[in-house]
């Protein structure tokens, strides 16, 4: 192999790794932009990111049920309902003693934008707005932490209820939700969005 055909392949080399370093950069953010060619510098691809076309994700969330306490979670979301029929649109969370009044917390800031009470098959309930554009719900609520009141501003992690099987009498549990859009808006998994795995949760 004469020299000029090893300095063609450390070129080639060079050129697909810088490539690669382009296409990686490209996908930050959860947004994608065009790479045009190796020519293009990082900086120049950094800069062809609009910020406001960004995709931006929910924030990690904090565990929505005060810890410590020997808790199970089932990766039930999208499948029939554990604890009633029909499709099920979160996740369930139950101290495994099967015992209701465990405090529930906000799984992060925002806006408590909704409250049931014994609202049908939901029992007393919370919907939580976040700034990030997602809803977090929280069904079969016992009770309602003293003074709340739709409107109210929570922190990460303040308690706003207990856990309780209102709306759904087979067990005590938190039934809860991830909403992309608003209250209503398109259910996503919460699993993935926990800060797992924690000591005493166990997920089944």
């Amino acid at each position: 192999m004469n020299a000029s055909t090893t300095r063609r392949q450390m070129i080639a080399s060079a050129a697909a790794l810088l490539g690669a370093g382009l296409v990686a950069r490209s996908t930050l953010g959860g947004a994608s932009v065009r790479a045009d060619g190796i020519t293009r510098s990082l900086d120049e691809a950094a800069r062809a990111f609009d910020p406001a076309q960004r995709l931006e994700l929910p924030d990690r969330l904090s565990f929505p049920v005060q810890l410590p306490c020997d808790i199970v979670v089932l990766d039930n979301f999208g499948g029939p309902r554990t604890f009633g029929g029909g499709a099920h649109r979160g996740i369930d969370i139950g101290r495994r003693d099967q015992q209701p009044g465990q405090p529930v917390v906000a799984c992060i800031g925002g806006v408590l934008a909704a409250q049931e009470i014994l609202g049908s098959n939901q029992g007393n309930s919370w919907v939580l707005q976040a700034a990030n554009g997602f809803a977090y719900r929280y069904h079969h609520l016992a009770d309602f932490a003293p003074g709340l009141r739709v409107g109210d501003v929570v922190m990460r992690d303040q308690v706003i209820g207990t856990m309780g099987s209102t709306g759904n009498p087979n067990v005590a549990h938190l039934h809860f939700e991830v909403r992309q859009g608003g209250p209503i808006g398109s259910p996503v998994d919460p699993l993935p969005l926990l800060p797992l795995p924690l000591p005493g949760v166990a997920v089944i």
